[in-house]
């Protein structure tokens, strides 16, 4: 799948469980298109992420499939700067489901904000009651460890969460008028002005490009 995708998928996740998926990728894409987040190079530790620009946050839409790449042939992964946890939480619940894998996440925002929790197969349970915006200033530091598949650990879904399911599946994600008038102004950015050749040519100018 694309980067579009991938933030998709999450957000639909996060929705499902309890979080405004949409708020969150709006800010993460957002934050690209204002250069306050930026991709992410390894840094100078070979199992380590931060911002390829120094003074920006780690944009989580480059970080996420790069750290679940990376956890295919490292057990742990750390990202310095990173702008949306949750979102990276929820990419990677969803990216666990095509293969067999399980991870712990432990994300410490820069005025002490921590958000944890453990990931496998498909499913993911955070510790606690983690506030939906879990942006700081000058990002997170979140690091990702991958463990041995445990058969005893149940993910059986409690009550509350499968009273979360059941709405949201009825409800779909939810975006709000303000969001959604957001990432209309985003998606506009891909709007490539049309001309007598490219209407000639059929370009497909004039539209926006969803590729």
């Amino acid at each position: 799948m694309g980067l579009a995708e991938d933030a998709g998928v999450a957000a639909a996740w996060l929705s499902m469980a309890g979080f405004d998926g949409a708020d969150i990728t709006c800010r993460a894409i957002e934050n690209i298109s204002k250069s306050k987040a930026r991709p992410v190079i390894v840094s100078s530790q070979p199992t380590s992420f931060c911002p390829d620009t120094k003074g920006k946050l780690a944009s989580v839409i480059y970080a996420a499939p790069s750290v679940f790449d990376f956890l295919q042939t490292t057990s742990r992964i750390t990202v310095s700067h990173l702008d949306e946890p949750l979102l990276l939480f929820a990419h990677l619940v969803c990216s666990s489901a095509l293969r067999e894998m399980e991870f712990s996440l432990r994300s410490v925002g820069s005025t002490g904000t921590v958000l944890q929790g453990v990931i496998q197969r498909g499913h993911g349970r955070l510790d606690g009651l983690p506030i939906s915006n879990q942006e700081e200033k000058d990002g997170s530091e979140v690091t990702v460890t991958m463990v041995g598949l445990s058969e005893d650990r149940s993910f059986k879904l409690t009550k509350k969460e499968m009273e979360l399911h059941r709405v949201a599946i009825q409800r779909g994600v939810v975006v709000s008028e303000a969001i959604w008038t957001k990432l209309q102004s985003l998606a506009a950015n891909t709007l490539v002005p049309e001309s007598a050749t490219s209407k000639q040519r059929g370009a497909g100018a004039g539209m926006i490009d969803n590729d």
